[in-house]
């Protein structure tokens, strides 16, 4: 059940006066968002600054450890209840830490009610491998959300899209925008897709009375979550950016067309594009 991190573990960096907004733009976002905002606009980013995006090695950890230390647990213990205890404990003190230290919060808090969520299911039922249910019921809510947003013509990956672009509409008057928009929202249904069609079969074996399906149920959560995810996003980033950064170029095409030299190398390039 992965969450998307923001930028935690320290304080935001002071901008630099030369990343204040320009006219027509957006404020700057925090974490992830401010990472793909600057693709959009065409600055680098770094794979550490994709790191520190997602809340770098700890934040990765945070996310990833509950539910590890939840499946070890289980496997020596087979008590679901003694085994979901365990990954409460690690997120509640992930949570303390960053509260006596004064460090932000949103990622360690919803990382923790997500946590409390599979706990108390798990408590209810004492099964092992409920702890895994709350993550199925996300997985369908993301499908349905992102499937209606493409049947009504405005899929999500658009509106994010038009968020970080600073309007909300200007993505729908562009082809190539809707097109990305589309094909990007289509890869995260079929990442959660994915998920349920690999882990719903385990997770039934499971109700049937097969511990080993209960085990590889949590390790195919461990394997197709965080990581899953940072292949999705990437993807995603990298398709927004190109397209943005292409949109981006077209006005500095339209003021040199007239220029005669200018229209000439225009010219010589669409010819060998052609070729």
């Amino acid at each position: 059940m992965s969450t998307l991190p923001g930028s935690e573990g320290a304080d935001e960096p002071v901008p630099r006066a030369d990343s204040a907004a320009t006219p027509g733009e957006g404020p700057r976002r925090a974490g992830l968002g401010r990472v793909v905002e600057a693709g959009l606009h065409g600055e680098s980013v770094s794979a550490r600054g994709l790191l520190e995006a997602i809340g770098g090695w700890r934040g990765i950890a945070e996310t990833l450890l509950p539910a590890t230390v939840y499946l070890g647990v289980y496997v020596f213990t087979r008590d679901a209840r003694i085994s979901a205890i365990a990954p409460l404990m690690l997120a509640g003190a992930a949570f303390a830490w960053r509260l006596i230290r004064r460090e932000p919060m949103q990622a360690a808090l919803s990382g923790l009610i997500g946590v409390a969520v599979c706990v108390v299911v798990t408590l209810v039922t004492g099964r092992g491998e409920d702890y895994f249910l709350p993550g199925f019921w996300i997985n369908g809510a993301w499908i349905a959300a992102h499937t209606i947003s493409l049947l009504v013509g405005w899929p999500l990956i658009g509106l994010l899209l038009g968020f970080l672009r600073g309007s909300l509409t200007e993505w729908r008057r562009v082809p190539l925008l809707r097109r990305a928009a589309r094909l990007c929202t289509l890869l995260w249904i079929a990442v959660f897709a994915a998920r349920l069609v690999v882990q719903l079969p385990l997770y039934f074996a499971a109700q049937r009375g097969d511990t080993a399906a209960t085990d590889a149920l949590g390790l195919a959560r461990l394997l197709m979550g965080v990581p899953l995810f940072a292949l999705a996003a990437i993807l995603t980033w990298l398709v927004l950016s190109r397209v943005s950064a292409a949109l981006d170029d077209r006005p500095r095409s339209a003021d040199s067309s007239d220029d005669p030299a200018s229209n000439s190398v225009e010219n010589t390039g669409r010819d060998a594009a052609s070729e």
